[in-house]
């Protein structure tokens, strides 16, 4: 598969050069979703981590050939190489890993813990009405407030807010580990979610949750996910569901106060006839290898764990208390287009060898939670891991996006999964 995807990558580059930027991308977006392909045939598994990472990261790359935007500039030898041996790191971490992860012994017990969608609703319910009071507004109803959901933020409290993504996605795990199954409680996650999403007005976080559930529900289906589809029954409430979802998607857009006039001009785009549907996502994954670009080419000195570490400095208070310590400037094309991708960081701390550390790294403890989630699946067997791992999976599928692992939500809504799984595993010890 590598010598596929190096010959891949490089034709399309070469296509790239001579200022076929079309005909580039097509074949490097074909490449990414071949590649995706191969290594769902490989394991029989819809949702894994090396296909999952190919599709975002590779395919993301493959857009931002097409170069539609004035603020895009033509790629370093360096950024090309930095962004091939990421997936090629990422893929032989999780084939170095073979078998790792299959055989840990785990707890038989049907038991699951019962309130644990209850006590995340009412932890994030409270903590979202602490943070209104202290702040004294709700984004969805301020006016002419472009950037009103990143001012609604009470230091360490909106950590605890977003927990809400969570929720659904923990209804579906308990669903599936109990002996009475209830699709309620299901339903009454998404309304919250979407409500509390809306409110926000955070499309990210009402992306992240839906992803999250769907990819827990591929994991719990992945024999028979297509043919559950293919029921007419259940296709229509897919198709009405999704509906829904872009209505609800455009109506948060709207209420962001980010009018098209203003999108236009922050852009720039090489044809002002794009429309606007289509301007935005393309600018939502290809710029953000523009900001690497630009890291890349004009970093004066590696941060060696500055950037990285950013959530320790933060959990610790340190970055309250001594701020120059956690001062790394951030190389952007423009103030407000400020995404980076997931190899930003390792490349900002360590240059390519962190690139190249860091993805196997990914790859390696990636497919170790890959296996295992399906060994213990396959057996018939409780974990809330699965979350983490549809975590994971969120993270590889939107790595064109921004620096995951080195953001303390990240940190802290791993450490919130490994909490409840290990009162979990106590719980049904006894």
């Amino acid at each position: 598969m590598l010598i596929l995807y190096t010959i891949g990558y490089f034709l399309s580059l070469l296509f790239y050069h001579f200022g076929q930027n079309v005909i580039a991308s097509v074949i490097m977006v074909s490449l990414a979703i071949f590649l995706c392909y191969l290594e769902y045939k490989k394991d029989k598994r819809p949702i894994n981590i090396a296909g999952l990472f190919a599709l975002g990261f590779v395919g993301g790359f493959g857009v931002s050939l097409l170069k539609l935007s004035a603020l895009s500039d033509e790629y370093s030898i360096k950024t090309i190489i930095t962004i091939f041996v990421a997936f090629f790191s990422i893929y032989l971490g999780t084939h170095f890993t073979r078998d790792v992860g299959k055989k840990i012994l785990y707890t038989n017990s049907k038991k699951n813990i019962k309130y644990i969608v209850l006590i995340l609703f009412f932890i994030t319910f409270v903590s979202f009405v602490v943070e209104v009071c202290i702040l004294k507004f709700i984004p969805l109803f301020t006016r002419n407030v472009p950037h009103a959901y990143s001012t609604f933020h009470v230091f360490m409290l909106h950590y605890i807010t977003t927990l809400y993504v969570f929720i659904p996605t923990f209804a579906i795990v308990n669903y599936y580990n109990s002996d009475t199954k209830s699709k309620k409680t299901i339903l009454f996650s998404y309304i919250y979610v979407i409500i509390l999403a809306t409110l926000l007005v955070s499309r990210s976080q009402l992306i992240m949750s839906l992803m999250l559930s769907v990819f827990t529900y591929a994991v719990y289906n992945k024999n028979n996910v297509v043919l559950k589809l293919k029921n007419k029954k259940n296709l229509l409430i897919s198709l009405f569901v999704f509906i829904f979802l872009i209505i609800i998607y455009i109506f948060i857009t709207i209420n962001r106060a980010h009018d098209i006039n203003y999108l236009n001009g922050i852009f720039e785009m090489k044809d002002d006839n794009i429309p606007i549907y289509v301007t935005q996502p393309y600018m939502y994954v290809a710029h953000n290898f523009e900001n690497l670009n630009y890291m890349i080419n004009n970093i004066e000195a590696f941060g060696f764990g500055r950037r990285m570490l950013m959530p320790l400095w933060t959990l610790t208070f340190v970055k309250k208390l001594f701020p120059t310590v956690a001062i790394a400037p951030v190389y952007v094309i423009k103030e407000e287009l400020s995404t980076l991708t997931l190899i930003y960081d390792f490349y900002y701390d360590f240059g390519i060898s962190g690139v190249v550390i860091f993805c196997f790294i990914i790859g390696y403890l990636g497919k170790i939670i890959e296996n295992y989630v399906y060994s213990v699946i396959d057996d018939k067997r409780p974990t809330y891991l699965i979350v983490l791992f549809s975590l994971l999976c969120y993270y590889m599928l939107f790595s064109f996006f921004q620096t995951y692992f080195s953001l303390t939500e990240t940190l802290i809504y791993i450490l919130t999964i490994l909490l409840i799984e290990g009162v979990f595993i106590v719980k049904n010890s006894k």
